[in-house]
């Protein structure tokens, strides 16, 4: 019986002494700092719902579960090397990165700054993936056709950036308008709608667009690429830009003029700036560059088309739209949009 009984204790030490340490797997009944560390990485990414305890039940289980399955590895609920090594490719602060599954990646700072950029995000830049970010990322996913579950896998985030989904300038099959528009087809003046209720429905977010200057007749065409207070437009050519910069007389200026968006078969009453801003053409967008234009300085590249001439984006502003610095409505925009409408 005593053998029996030494015989049992040294199995039990040698089973032990080739157990994995919770540092390299970690599953239901680990406890420790590892599986606290392991729980704040899920919590910042969106995988799990409670608090970092330090103890791995069914719950931690289940977020690892998730994550395992958002990023194409074994489903078993254990955080063995190849998810822990998964896990410590994707960021959850300013310091860390997002993998995009390529060579590039992106901070979770850059995240938040393109979520609030399109106007999804209201929280602070800090790099972390807490609620608000969550809540940002699943009206991102829904409106991309993902599956909105607020989780920064690896389609989410080829999809938010996408560098290869860039708009180019051949644009062979576009129906361009003359330069100068026909007044004698439609009225001249546009209709005057609320930014809120009608306007931003009209012109979304990669909507396409006529811009025709009231004072001149001359016209180009836009996308709106950024903005939620207002239409943050990018020209869709170089031959575009040079339209309408030559309505400038040459040089970009914030002076506002009254113009006809055409989108959506309606024409709406706007003003533009024609001070491009914010952005490089050299640049991928959405990424943290230096030296932007309009004297904008570091921050995130907010220049989707490339290869228009134009670094960064300009505005168009409608009815009862306001300015993303202040957030308040512009007299000398608000009164463009009016003469716009013929008022």
């Amino acid at each position: 019986m005593r053998k029996s009984r030494l015989l049992l204790f040294f199995v039990v030490l040698a089973l032990f002494m080739v157990t994995p340490v919770f540092g390299d797997i970690l599953k239901v009944g680990s406890t420790g700092n590892s599986v606290k560390e392991l729980q704040t990485k899920l919590i910042s990414l969106g995988y799990l719902n409670s608090n970092a305890t330090g103890y791995y039940g069914n719950q931690t289980k289940n977020a690892v579960l998730k994550f395992q399955a958002k990023n194409g590895l074994k489903q078993d609920g254990i955080a063995g090397n190849q998810t822990l090594k998964a896990l410590a490719k994707i960021g959850t602060s300013s310091t860390t990165s997002v993998s995009r599954g390529s060579t590039n990646s992106y901070s979770m700072k850059d995240v938040q700054s393109v979520l609030k950029n399109l106007g999804l995000y209201e929280g602070k830049i800090d790099g972390i993936a807490g609620s608000k970010t969550k809540a940002a990322l699943k009206k991102f996913q829904k409106n991309n056709g993902l599956v909105a579950d607020g989780i920064m896998g690896p389609k989410t985030a080829a999809k938010l950036f996408a560098p290869k989904q860039e708009v180019t300038t051949d644009r062979g099959d576009i129906d361009r308008k003359e330069d100068t528009y026909d007044s004698t087809s439609d009225s001249k003046y546009g209709e005057l709608l609320d930014w809120w209720k009608e306007a931003s429905k009209i012109f979304y977010r990669g909507a396409e667009a006529q811009v025709i200057d009231l004072w001149t007749g001359k016209s180009f065409n836009v996308m709106r690429t950024y903005g939620s207070r207002h239409a943050d437009c990018e020209t869709l050519t170089a031959e575009d830009t040079k339209i309408m910069k030559s309505i400038y007389g040459g040089s970009w200026s914030w002076n506002r003029r009254p113009v006809i968006v055409v989108t959506g078969g309606r024409r709406i009453a706007a003003s533009m700036a024609g001070m491009p801003h914010a952005g490089l053409d050299s640049k991928p967008k959405n990424v943290t560059v230096s030296g932007r234009s309009g004297g904008y300085g570091k921050g995130t590249n907010l220049d989707t088309i490339k290869g228009n001439n134009m670094d960064g984006h300009f505005d168009i502003h409608f009815l009862n739209s306001r300015t993303h610095g202040t957030n308040k409505v512009n007299a000398a925009h608000q009164k463009a949009v009016k003469q716009a409408a013929g008022m």
